[in-house]
């Protein structure tokens, strides 16, 4: 693959962009982080001094006009993703922007039509993709290894306590709750192994009202659910389960976890975030036995990364970076792109409909 230069912009330097953005494009060599975004001065300023980047700005269109990158990584509140995207291509600029791509299904169609229409790469940041785990069990499913699937189980169980979690418990600025934060990258990998989601109906709760900051004064209650669980119809015949919260204790060794297990006629495997290089692996009629992840799993192919150095459950997200600068030098089309941030969109608008009216709804279609 060609080493082509690639300049990149950051908008929103918050942890997200701290944690997954920057780190993985530090380590693809030609990739140039030749400026920053960041509204907060606070931030802009402990960013420049941390990451050694003199240019900096408070608007986007200071960044497009005097710095001209060729791509951008967009991670800032949701309200705000789909007015950014738009100056980033219309300045011709390739785009990766975090989940969820907009604030409701109608909202990411238009994304992705402007996207599409402008001839440049677009990824939704669709981190769980790359989890090497992942990577294993989407080729056991593809080789038929585990036959047909009938039935699987995916669950992202957290306790973030019940003070303010800020800008992501308010509708205006989230679009949603736990489905827009955590459900909606379990819908993403959960197509991206099975197929297309054909209906679905669920039960969403808001527990707590989280009306008091971390500090203990007062704020806005919250306005969105932070529990959400479904039930979903695949087009292939399976049946899948969802559950997932903010204030639910999971096993995991951080008193969380994150697992998906799939049932088929031959064979079940499990995927859990906090092993990410190994699944529980059983033919059926045995017992659950740790089967490591292949080698050739533990990253996407050419990625610079080291797959034994650092945190594991941290660095296989710097695959996404690799992916969207491959899809920008391959002059092809990212995986995952806008259409997949559209497509488990209409999949997440369908759950929030269906529990209100607490009633079955068919997908609609996404077309290309």
């Amino acid at each position: 693959m060609s080493e082509q230069k690639v300049r990149v912009g950051l908008v929103g330097v918050g942890g997200v962009c701290a944690a997954v953005h920057y780190p993985g494009y530090q380590q693809i060599e030609g990739v140039e982080i030749v400026g920053i975004c960041e509204p907060s001065d606070g931030l802009r300023e402990l960013r420049q001094k941390e990451w050694g980047i003199e240019a900096a700005y408070a608007q986007i269109e200071d960044l497009l006009a005097e710095v001209k990158p060729d791509a951008v990584s967009i991670a800032t509140p949701n309200v705000y993703h789909q007015e950014l995207i738009y100056k980033a291509l219309d300045a011709g600029c390739h785009v990766i922007c975090e989940k969820p791509l907009g604030m409701d299904y109608a909202q990411t169609q238009a994304i992705y039509e402007r996207g599409k229409a402008s001839g440049l790469r677009h990824m939704t940041a669709f981190t769980y993709r790359f989890v090497p785990a992942i990577n294993y069990i989407r080729h056991l499913v593809q080789s038929g290894e585990l036959g047909q699937i009938r039935h699987a189980r995916f669950q992202r169980l957290q306790d973030w306590g019940e003070r303010a979690i800020g800008w992501r418990q308010y509708k205006d600025q989230a679009g949603s709750g736990e489905l827009g934060d955590m459900g909606i990258h379990r819908l993403d990998f959960a197509e991206d192994l099975l197929g297309p989601i054909a209906s679905v109906c669920g039960g969403a709760k808001q527990l707590v009202t989280r009306d008091l900051t971390k500090e203990g004064e007062v704020c806005p209650p919250q306005d969105v659910e932070d529990w959400i669980a479904w039930i979903a119809e695949f087009e292939n015949g399976a049946t899948g389960v969802f559950e997932m919260g903010k204030l639910t204790k999971g096993f995991g060794p951080g008193g969380d976890h994150d697992q998906a297990e799939l049932n088929g006629t031959d064979a079940s495997a499990v995927y859990r975030l906090h092993n990410p290089h190994e699944i529980l692996f059983a033919p059926r009629g045995e017992a659950y036995q740790v089967r490591p992840v292949p080698e050739e799993f533990l990253k996407r192919p050419g990625a610079p990364r080291d797959p034994a150095v650092g945190d594991p459950v941290v660095t296989f997200r710097y695959d996404q970076a690799w992916e969207f600068i491959s899809a920008i030098r391959e002059e092809r089309e990212c995986v995952p792109s806008f259409y997949h941030g559209m497509r488990a969109q209409a999949v997440a608008d369908s759950i929030l409909e269906a529990a209100a009216e607490r009633r079955w709804i068919d997908i609609p279609d996404c077309p290309r």
